[in-house]
């Protein structure tokens, strides 16, 4: 139930001046509600390796001052019986591959029967994205392509969960790599009811289009992706039930699920 925004750009860039003061601003607007911690991953290069920094802090706080040619920041808003702690915080890095997922895998116990032992001994938190990550990766190890390997695992476990939104995006080999499988699962509605945020208070998007993902290319040349909760007037909206690639030149490409 979380927010998340990806971006790739031809060079390396802060978060700042790939986006704008404005775009950003609004994205981390986004914590008063989401309010759970807060991740920031990203790459320079195509050869480097992938840093992460997290936080429980305001994410307005959060020092996203590094400049990265393809990063996620995300914003968490923890699931029922999830704990607000630093290992549940995204984006996870493991095997040179960055995750952030958006949605709730319930029961978690259906995606986590279907891993190894030691898998499961590779866990550090008690989230089902990180479950998800694990399958991920799984798939990604014995796969032609990301893309390829990203798939199979989208659709392992949307067999396990018929209706979950699977929303994910990730870094690997250097590419923006966005799930967009959304599912249909209502809206949140009664969890931000729960936080004292009535439903005509909420930001944009968190309607029917909660998980809809949109992209763009900004004038600084960096593409962006994002959930909804920032202003997407004029962004495509992502082919549903697809994976979806970019690649720093400005190429895309997808392949349906």
């Amino acid at each position: 139930m979380s927010r998340m925004l990806g971006t790739i750009a031809p060079h390396p860039m802060t978060p700042g001046a790939a986006l704008g003061a404005t775009l950003l601003s609004a994205f981390l607007d986004l914590s008063t509600l989401h309010a759970d911690g807060w991740g920031y991953a990203r790459t320079a290069a195509a050869d480097d390796s992938l840093l992460v920094r997290t936080g429980l802090t305001p994410a307005h706080d959060a020092p996203l001052v590094e400049s990265a040619e393809v990063s996620l920041i995300y914003l968490r808003f923890a699931s029922a019986g999830t704990a607000v702690a630093p290992e549940n915080l995204q984006p996870f890095v493991a095997d040179d591959v960055a995750f952030a997922h958006n949605g709730a895998l319930v029961p978690r116990a259906h995606a986590l029967d279907t891993l190894t032992t030691r898998e499961r001994d590779g866990l550090r938190g008690t989230t089902d994205s990180e479950v998800y990550f694990a399958v991920v990766r799984r798939e990604l190890r014995s796969s032609v392509s990301p893309e390829s390997g990203i798939a199979a695992a989208v659709v392992r476990v949307r067999e396990l969960y018929p209706s979950a939104c699977l929303n994910a995006m990730l870094i690997v080999d250097g590419t923006l790599v966005v799930v967009h499988c959304p599912g249909t699962v209502d809206p949140p509605l009664p969890a931000f009811a729960r936080r004292g945020v009535a439903q005509a208070h909420l930001p944009p998007g968190h309607d029917d289009a909660y998980n809809v993902l949109a992209t763009t290319v900004l004038p600084t040349g960096a593409r962006v992706v994002a959930t909804s909760g920032v202003d997407t007037a004029g962004w495509e909206r992502l082919a549903d039930d697809a994976v979806h690639v970019f690649e720093r030149d400005g190429s895309a490409r997808s392949i349906p699920l």
